[in-house]
């Protein structure tokens, strides 16, 4: 009777161990599963934007918030999603450009300020002074540090774009659909959900491009030569601008209050 009793007792742990390890196993693949969702819903292919901007389904939910659609990001549907994001028009924000080549990279900070028509940046030199260059498309006004009066000249090739050295959101929308390779939603390091397209590469040179879904801003870009990054620019959370943003150093005021 005591070999039976002592027999049983093995036997019932023997059934707990395994109990256990069954559990042990069934956690761990639980935990994997979990991991895994969390990886493929951080980089989805669809995307969440207000209704107000256009798309399907919606309404208003309870207390007058805009309701969301979901809309899928892919080469063919991604230019269409950058048409229908808001872009704001009124904003000030940090821009830095890194240019790269076989001798090294320059880094350039600059500060943009838009409102409506005008545009502002402020670009740090190579030296440590600053270029100020003001423009609405048609006029622009340029000076540096230290100057009494700005200079006023045609935009010609002095214009916002060329000013602040980076790709544009229009850039992105004229691509040839046949060179977009990739595109889905991205959350970049700095916390900002983007829509991400990526280009095929023609003559060895690809591109890359993150457009806010907040601000429909483009707030990174990256340009590759045979794989290799030549060029990048990613700008800081839109904010309110200044005042006197739209003045010039001899005090005329362009733009009160922008």
């Amino acid at each position: 009777m005591k070999l039976a009793s002592a027999a049983s007792k093995k036997r019932a742990v023997t059934d707990w161990r395994h109990y256990w390890l069954a559990m042990a196993l069934l956690c761990a693949v639980t935990l994997t599963l979990v991991l895994s969702v969390r990886v493929v819903f951080r980089r989805t292919a669809y995307i969440t934007l207000p209704d107000s901007i256009g798309l399907t389904g919606g309404g208003t939910r309870p207390g007058g918030a805009t309701a969301f659609s979901t809309l899928e990001v892919t080469p063919d549907t991604v230019q269409a999603v950058i048409a229908t994001l808001s872009r704001e028009t009124r904003y000030r924000r940090d821009v830095t450009v890194r240019r790269t080549w076989s001798g090294g990279s320059v880094d350039t900070a600059l500060t943009v300020t838009v409102s409506g028509p005008w545009t502002r940046v402020d670009r740090v030199l190579t030296g440590g002074g600053v270029r100020h260059a003001i423009t609405d498309g048609d006029v622009t006004y340029l000076w540096y540090d230290g100057d009494a009066q700005a200079l006023r000249l045609p935009a010609g090739a002095v214009s916002a774009d060329n000013e602040q050295l980076t790709p544009t959101y229009e850039d992105a929308l004229r691509l040839p659909r046949e060179r977009i390779a990739l595109a889905d939603y991205h959350r970049i390091e700095s916390g900002i959900d983007c829509v991400y397209l990526e280009t095929t590469p023609e003559n060895s040179r690809s591109e890359r491009y993150w457009i806010s879904v907040s601000t429909g801003l483009l707030v990174a870009a990256e340009i590759l030569l045979e794989g290799n990054a030549v060029y990048w620019m990613e700008a800081g959370e839109a904010e309110e601008p200044s005042p006197d943003a739209f003045t010039l150093p001899d005090g005329t005021v362009l733009l009160a209050d922008p």
